[in-house]
């Protein structure tokens, strides 16, 4: 004979059973996510650090301004694995308020793939960025004036003006 509660008895194990593989997804997916997002946030600082220096420097100093960016992204991104590519451009524009002047203006893009931590949640993250390299792709990109005295005529050939393609 059985006695009311004993038909239940063993109902918890596989209810757990069930929910278990989507719950540590989730948690997991959480902890991902919040090192990736992380990630982004150092990697947008260490864009905004390099054009401001980069601001203060001239168009011949563009290797310094892209050896900036290591150390910051170092400091940044946990397992940082040294693959963040930086580029460094300066280009002139026409002043909106006097026409007949130019100013200088820099613009820096880092691009870093993010090493996914995680298998399971890294293989759904993966494909994303189009690749499947155990990497999340992201791009941070900044614009800054350069503070120098405005320019009477535009640079000379090899400088690029701003929109236009090099």
């Amino acid at each position: 004979m059985i006695l009311r509660g004993q038909a239940s008895r063993g109902q918890a194990l596989p209810e757990f059973a069930l929910v278990a593989p989507l719950f540590f997804l989730l948690i997991f997916g959480v902890i991902q996510l919040g090192l990736l997002f992380g990630g982004q946030i150092a990697l947008t600082n260490a864009t905004r650090e390099v054009a401001r220096y980069a601001s203060a420097s001239t168009p011949g100093q563009v290797t310094a301004a892209q050896n900036q960016a290591g150390p910051i992204l170092q400091r940044g991104i946990p397992a940082y694995n040294g693959g963040a590519v930086t580029t460094v451009t300066y280009c002139y524009y026409p002043n909106p308020t006097t026409p007949t002047t130019y100013s200088w203006k820099v613009v820096v893009s880092i691009t870093y793939g993010h090493t996914l931590f995680i298998p399971l949640v890294g293989a759904l993250l993966d494909r994303f960025d189009g690749t499947a390299d155990n990497r999340l792709t992201v791009t941070a990109r900044e614009e800054m004036r350069v503070e120098t005295l405005p320019m009477k005529d535009p640079p000379p050939s090899p400088a690029i003006a701003c929109g236009a393609n090099p």
